[in-house]
């Protein structure tokens, strides 16, 4: 792949700006611009209370930090990049670009987007150069791309990006459990399995589950190549956003399942589910899904969003065993 200088590219030349990464200092000033120009469920989470400590936390935990740098131009601070570096099981690299602007201002987005591939592609080559480092170049990109926002299909088109399937939306209008649906949790409760709520309130008295629930993430998310090297840590800031909960489904302490879950800015966003693989068709999932429900019926009759990988067909049809009906999608760009 060619890398243009200076920050031109076949599809023009873009201004180049100063990226400048998040510190402790500067983490409320990253939670007010995505309070202000992100979606609007990153909205909502950035303007609750210690939205920038957690910010912090993300950036700076040990294996698999999300990096967030500010990038500005002339002066001002016109975007913010997102960046998730993770290995996928086959050993190659993944790299996440997400770019956080103001909607009326495209150009800074390809400005952004067209800095940040250039200074990624110069890294890649830095590193095959180097004698002990040959798996530098061995990595893919990836561009999530915001609702709402003027793609830069052309850029993305030269840089040699191809649209691949992406993630998709569910929501469920607030209804109480209806009969039929996630009817496997009635397997799971036949089986021995029990759930637990948990919420702020309890994560004092319940610490040692969090690098629990850590594992179960780490090998299902680890094993589909979207990370591991969650810690249990993160789990637990999670919970603290007002309206948050984890539940949990076991059976004689063998913990099998969980559900994260938010308050979002229109009722629930079911944020995270997994269940491990030696739990697969017990019911578990099914089961930790209709506690969800309940919740969100009994806590203020609230509406569930969700999303899940539009690849992800086991997550796709729990979702809608769960009563969830498809609403919306988007798509990434691969190179």
């Amino acid at each position: 792949m060619a890398v243009y200088p200076h920050g031109t590219s076949p599809c023009g030349t873009f201004p180049r700006g100063t990226f400048t990464p998040l510190t402790a200092d500067t983490a409320a000033m990253l939670a007010a611009f995505l309070a202000a120009h992100a979606d609007p469920e990153t909205r909502r989470m950035a303007a609750e209370p210690g939205a920038a400590e957690r910010l912090v936390i993300r950036n700076t935990r040990a294996q698999d930090p999300v990096r967030d740098e500010f990038w500005h131009l002339d002066g001002r601070l016109r975007a913010v990049l997102t960046s998730i570096r993770t290995r996928r099981p086959d050993g190659r690299g993944l790299v996440n670009l997400v770019i956080w602007c103001p909607a009326d201002d495209p150009e800074a987005l390809a400005a952004c987007l067209d800095q940040a591939l250039t200074r990624e592609a110069l890294t890649r080559e830095a590193l095959a150069r180097e004698g002990d480092r040959p798996e530098g170049a061995a990595c893919d990109t990836r561009y999530t791309p915001l609702p709402g926002r003027t793609e830069p299909r052309a850029l993305l088109r030269a840089r040699g990006f191809r649209e691949r399937a992406g993630r998709v939306c569910y929501r469920r209008d607030p209804t109480p459990l209806r009969a039929g649906e996630v009817p496997h949790a009635d397997r799971a409760l036949a089986r021995g399995y029990a759930t637990r709520l948990i919420t702020a309130a309890e994560a004092e008295a319940c610490a040692d589950l969090f690098d629990r629930v850590a594992h179960i993430h780490n090998r299902c998310f680890g094993a589909r190549g979207d990370g591991d090297g969650l810690t249990g840590r993160v789990i637990r800031a999670a919970l603290s956003p007002p309206g948050s909960g984890l539940i949990l489904a076991s059976r004689n302490d063998d913990l099998a399942a969980y559900l994260l879950f938010t308050a979002g800015h229109d009722g629930l966003l079911g944020s995270e589910c997994a269940c491990l693989r030696r739990h697969w068709g017990s019911g578990a999932a099914d089961l930790v899904c209709r506690e969800m429900i309940t919740h969100a019926w009994t806590h203020g009759r609230q509406a569930i969003t969700a999303w899940a990988d539009a690849s992800n067909t086991a997550s796709r049809r729990m979702l809608e065993r769960a009563g969830l009906q498809l609403t919306d999608g988007f798509n990434h760009w691969m190179r």
